[in-house]
């Protein structure tokens, strides 16, 4: 067990909710934060170290924490974790059908809390189902496990994706401290919020966001010329290639599996399950500034 009384933040994603730019934006002022008092491990450690977070955390085996992380630790008034990929993972390789987004994920929190012996503060990002649904098929398309959108479809129904179930198996959770939920939609407009939970508010002011994209979506065309590619027998893994070949930033249309009825269904159960996030008690939902309006992609 450490002994200084640091406390623990934990950005879990979800996956597809511009993870990879916070964590960057973030990371960027990984030394100024340290200099601050917030000590900030992002998916360059958790991942590059070849060890999983609970490994790392002694979890389970009765270990003590790595002689690295502790070490880190020593000085730290705040420590900052995000790793989404610790909550579960974005798409199954074994192409199962999906009925519970990350069900998992309440008792890996759990044992993070337990390994440092302290509350951890969630942190948590969600988006409109059908937006998630075609990112994560994006991103299966990517990784090179090339299959139709129809087909993916039946793997992962949008009404697999309930974000207000997450949150209350979250909030039920040993260990969590307070528990913070924003829209993906509104991320830009709650960085600095967001940073500001995450670091604490006087050090967030040395984070500002990246002015780039970090995992941009497939457009429609390169989409289409991924499922030619593959019908045609070649390679799965030429996403990257096509995706810059065939890019958003280049005019192409973004890809969108779903029709406008399906979006509208969609946003009504999004709208419920925000709702109800904010009447949790609890949690922190930063306001959805699209509530009175259409809904933004």
């Amino acid at each position: 067990m450490l002994d200084p009384a640091f406390s623990v933040a934990f950005h879990i994603g979800a996956h597809k909710t511009a993870t990879s730019h916070l964590q960057r934006s973030i990371g960027a002022q990984a030394d100024a934060l340290a200099a601050r008092g917030v000590q900030w491990f992002g998916p360059h450690y958790l991942r590059k170290w070849d060890q999983t977070l609970p490994e790392l955390l002694g979890l389970g085996d009765g270990q003590a924490l790595s002689g690295q992380l502790r070490s880190l630790l020593q000085t730290a008034q705040r420590v900052v974790l995000s790793e989404e990929n610790h909550i579960g993972v974005l798409n199954d390789p074994r192409r199962r059908p999906v009925t519970c987004r990350y069900p998992k994920a309440a008792p890996r929190i759990r044992a993070v809390a337990q390994g440092l012996g302290r509350n951890v503060d969630v942190f948590l990002a969600i988006r409109r189902p059908t937006g998630f649904v075609n990112a994560a098929y994006c991103q299966q398309l990517m990784s090179g496990n090339v299959m139709l959108m129809a087909q993916y479809r039946k793997i992962n129904p949008t009404e697999s994706v309930d974000w207000a179930d997450l949150v209350a198996r979250l909030r039920a959770t040993a260990g969590v401290g307070q528990l913070v939920v924003w829209c993906y939609e509104d991320y830009a407009v709650h960085f600095s919020a967001i940073c500001a939970g995450l670091l604490g508010p006087a050090a967030a002011g040395v984070v500002q966001p990246i002015d780039r994209y970090i995992h941009r979506g497939l457009s429609a065309a390169a989409v289409a010329e991924i499922l030619h590619r593959h019908a045609l027998g070649g390679a799965g893994d030429a996403g990257r290639n096509v995706r810059a070949l065939l890019s958003v930033e280049d005019g192409y249309p973004p890809f969108d599996g779903f029709t406008p009825a399906e979006h509208a269904a969609g946003d009504s159960a999004y709208r419920a399950q925000i709702a109800a996030i904010g009447a949790m008690p609890g949690v922190t939902l930063l306001d959805p500034l699209w509530a009175d309006g259409p809904m933004r992609a």
